[in-house]
């Protein structure tokens, strides 16, 4: 961790994958009844009615993130570890992600970013920034210690490229459970 964190002060090994446009995208206006008070993301539809709105300006990529099959126990657990976990979770992603990326809860362990402008490289970086992220974060709950893993399903879409950008991302989700895999980008 680090390395990771001296790389990134002096600039060295600097990866230009998650470069965005050049001109920023305008700030989304949000306030705070958009906001879930547990887990500091958005609510979902507010976040469905940002996304159609961002599909028909410009293209990026649409990430679903939900918790893998090693974190099954917790997935089964009590509602009250669910509780502790949340915000914890949504935490680790946002850490991953930046400022201008929107994060919503979706429902269950499951949550959606949406990479405002980014190319298909960015949503791959970012991908991997998330799982990173994850790895690192130590989840205490009044039970202890639990270890946690995301999946990832990705869709890129293009400007006014049609709607189903969440559709496309939660079918890659469900082939990364099933193959296996971390990250699955379409």
């Amino acid at each position: 961790m680090a390395k990771s964190w001296f790389s990134w002060f002096d600039g060295k090994n600097e990866d230009t994958a998650d470069r965005r446009a050049v001109v920023p995208r305008p700030l989304i206006d949000i306030g705070p009844d958009d906001i879930d008070p547990i887990t500091g993301a958005l609510y979902w539809d507010r976040f469905q009615t940002m996304l159609d709105a961002e599909q028909a300006q410009a293209p990026g990529v649409l990430l679903v993130i939900d918790l893998s099959e090693r974190s099954n126990r917790v997935r089964n657990d009590d509602h009250d570890k669910t509780a502790e976990i949340l915000p914890w979770l949504a935490q680790a992603i946002r850490q991953a992600v930046r400022s201008d990326d929107l994060l919503a809860h979706v429902d269950g362990f499951r949550f959606a970013v949406l990479l405002r402008g980014a190319p298909q490289q960015a949503g791959q970086a970012t991908c991997d920034r998330i799982l990173e992220s994850v790895d690192n974060t130590i989840f205490m709950t009044a039970g202890g210690i639990s270890r946690l893993g995301v999946t990832i399903g990705g869709a890129v879409f293009e400007t006014d490229g049609g709607r189903e950008a969440f559709a496309t991302a939660t079918k890659a989700l469900d082939r990364a459970k099933r193959s296996e895999q971390h990250a699955l980008l379409q």
